[in-house]
């Protein structure tokens, strides 16, 4: 799913950190930026709070079996959070299929 959220943001993803471990992206997003998202735990998006923490791996690495930049943050910065939801969303909708009862991105 994050590397697909990926390829449809292009150029306009921000800083993303991959884990291998975890096999998941992080993308990063200014603090609350996500309050009021919507996404199925199906999808096994996880949203991040203030109080959680991420691992963040040093500029320089970009290629590691450890978590690693693999957008930097140096080059990339903080990535829009209000098109990372509609990307995110249209993924998950093409992947799960629509979704009863809830709205779409935005909401």
């Amino acid at each position: 799913l994050g590397d697909r959220v990926l390829a449809r943001l292009g150029r306009e993803s921000g800083a993303v950190i991959r884990d291998p471990y975890g096999r998941r992206l992080t993308w990063l997003v200014p603090p609350h930026a996500t309050e009021g998202w919507v996404v199925p735990e199906t999808s096994w998006v996880q949203l991040l709070s203030t109080t959680q923490h991420v691992t963040v791996p040093p500029g320089w690495c970009t290629r590691s079996a450890s978590p690693h930049w693999i957008r930097s943050w140096a080059d990339h910065g903080l990535t829009d959070a209000r098109l990372l939801y509609v990307v995110l969303d249209a993924v998950i909708r093409a992947e799960h299929g629509p979704r009863e009862h809830e709205g779409g991105a935005g909401r």
